[in-house]
């Protein structure tokens, strides 16, 4: 059984549309513009979360509505980061490029059918966290994107939002009994959205990322999800072990910035 998906604006539009919802588990209410078809969603100025996503999927954006996400992603001065994809209407890339935005980030997004192609057995120790285990499980995460074990106190919570965000199914995989890794899955629409997956450095090489990926598709197969995507930085790892599960490069994906926002 395949676990390839026909690619085009409707898939784009699920996926984006899935992710900006788990995100906006993670934002005040206050900080949600729903806008252009999509969300901008302001966490603080600076913050990985604060961001707009899926905006002018259904059709074009102008000048007036690009204006309200700056004000709103801009608030306090911080950097205003806008998605763009494929599939994004060209207007919205003709917009930015006006104004002066700079490309930020590459990414791969990719996806794969549910069930799909089977999944491979594994023996490691993968299971979602307990009450209790928030504040391990965003150590444990942060350890490993970081790739060392000595974290400030700002770095030990980089990703205590995702472990309490309304949504979002953490995961955590044991070696010995110790934590090793991480990663979190969130469900909307059918979609199972996988991210922030890290293992310890100590702990790679074990297949660790591979039986956090394999465990969380199970569960989304639980949920009823009918496909599952996940973005990485090109030629990753990450990328790597996501391939070797049935997951294919839908489309890629900018992530746009302007330093100071429109006045």
């Amino acid at each position: 059984m395949s676990s390839r998906v026909p690619v085009d604006a409707d898939l784009a539009r699920r996926i984006e549309r899935a992710q900006a919802e788990q995100n906006r588990g993670a934002t005040p209410a206050q900080g949600v513009l729903e806008i252009a078809g999509g969300l901008a969603l302001f966490n603080g100025p600076g913050s990985p979360l604060t961001q707009a996503i899926a905006l002018a999927l259904d059709g074009p954006i102008d000048a007036a509505t690009l204006d309200r996400v700056e004000a709103h992603l801009g608030q306090g001065g911080g950097p205003v980061p806008i998605e763009l994809t494929p599939f994004t209407h060209p207007s919205l890339a003709q917009e930015l490029a006006r104004r002066g935005y700079r490309v930020a980030e590459f990414q791969q997004v990719f996806a794969r059918a549910l069930p799909g192609a089977p999944l491979p057995a594994h023996a490691a120790e993968v299971r979602p966290i307990q009450p209790g285990e928030a504040e391990l499980f965003a150590r444990t995460v942060g350890q490993g994107f970081l790739g060392r074990e000595e974290l400030t106190d700002d770095e030990a919570t980089l990703m205590l939002s995702a472990a309490t965000m309304p949504g979002t199914t953490c995961f955590l995989a044991r070696v010995g009994g110790e934590p090793a890794g991480g990663g979190t899955a969130a469900v909307h629409d059918g979609v199972a959205t996988l991210s922030g997956t890290g293992v310890r450095e100590r702990f790679r090489g074990q297949g660790l990322q591979q039986a956090l990926i394999t465990t969380r598709l199970e569960w989304a197969l639980r949920q009823g999800c009918t496909l599952a995507s996940s973005s990485t930085h090109p030629g990753t790892p990450s990328q790597r072990n996501m391939e070797r599960l049935g997951f294919f490069v839908a489309y890629p994906k900018l992530v746009m910035v302007r330093d100071t926002p429109s006045v």
